[in-house]
């Protein structure tokens, strides 16, 4: 009789424990630890690795025009948009991303005058750059963008002081050295956007022989980008 008073008295306290558990394992299951508080998730941040990106902007080609009787600044804006793709660390408060990009551009616009007629047109460029940059708070980065451009672009004159007129055009792929300013900050998930302002400097090149019109273009850009990271 006494054994089974002990054993219905155990039976109860492993039922009370058992009980107990399931309790603390169902409050755990709903996001609190075992003292009860609740566990709040992990703060959204801006994170390292690939990424893949979207941008617009707007181009304005500013140089000059030089004729063997002027020399004129060229004022050459259009629309572009493109792609880049890129590999980004932190190092604390410090980052550091490489990066390619390619775009398709529109920037055209033409002089005349009674010496020459000029057209200068832009219709894409890309290039590669590394960013270094540094952390905000933990959803935003500012960075610096320096790297190197290449550019399709094509010039085209007439001489109109000898008769009859004499023409020339030249279509070229002309390089020069970028930097820029940017800032990027988180939206949602691995999403962010992002905005620049990048600066290049090309070098010059000749709208043939014999009209005797060099051009040397510099490029200012405004791109708006969203970014998609895989991390």
């Amino acid at each position: 009789m006494k054994l089974s008073v002990i054993s219905k008295q155990v039976l109860t306290a492993a039922l009370v424990l058992a009980a107990s558990t399931s309790l603390a394992f169902a409050k755990n299951y709903k996001g609190e630890n075992y003292k009860g508080e609740v566990e709040c998730p992990a703060p959204a941040m801006l994170m390292g690795g690939f990424y893949l990106g979207a941008q617009v902007g707007y181009d304005v080609y500013d140089g000059k025009v030089t004729t063997p009787v002027s020399s004129a600044k060229m004022f050459v804006p259009g629309w572009l948009g493109g792609l880049f793709l890129g590999y980004g660390q932190y190092f604390t408060n410090w980052y550091l991303g490489g990066e390619i990009f390619g775009n398709w551009a529109n920037a055209n616009n033409s002089e005349n005058n009674p010496s020459y007629y000029t057209k200068f047109q832009a219709n894409s460029n890309y290039g590669l750059s590394i960013l270094p940059g540094i952390k905000v708070n933990d959803t935003t980065l500012a960075y610096l963008r320096l790297g190197w451009n290449w550019a399709n672009v094509k010039g085209r004159a007439t001489n109109k002081t000898v008769v009859p007129n004499v023409s020339g055009s030249n279509t070229k792929t002309v390089n020069g050295f970028q930097w820029g300013l940017g800032m990027e900050t988180l939206i949602v998930g691995n999403w962010s956007v992002r905005g620049e302002y990048n600066y290049t400097s090309f070098n010059s090149f000749h709208a043939n022989t014999p009209t005797g019109v060099k051009f040397s273009p510099t490029d200012n850009q405004v791109l708006l980008g969203v970014v998609y990271h895989f991390a």
